[in-house]
């Protein structure tokens, strides 16, 4: 998984989670809860690959001198 995908997903997760805190806190259903925890997790675990995987450093290629 590279940098912009987690980060992407991290989003996404972070967005997920807010809808279910706010679901959770207006209907005080179990399912919301769980869902936000579940979110949590995801959304940290996204972060951490984005902050975790190498930044793209280029390659260096030999060139040769034609004859």
């Amino acid at each position: 998984m590279n940098r912009p995908v987690a980060l992407r997903a991290f989003v996404m997760f972070a967005i997920l989670t807010s809808l279910a805190a706010v679901t959770g806190l207006a209907s005080q259903a179990e399912i919301a809860e769980i869902l936000f925890l579940i979110g949590g997790s995801l959304s940290i675990l996204m972060l951490f690959f984005a902050l975790s995987a190498p930044a793209p450093t280029p390659v260096p290629v030999r060139i040769r001198k034609r004859r």
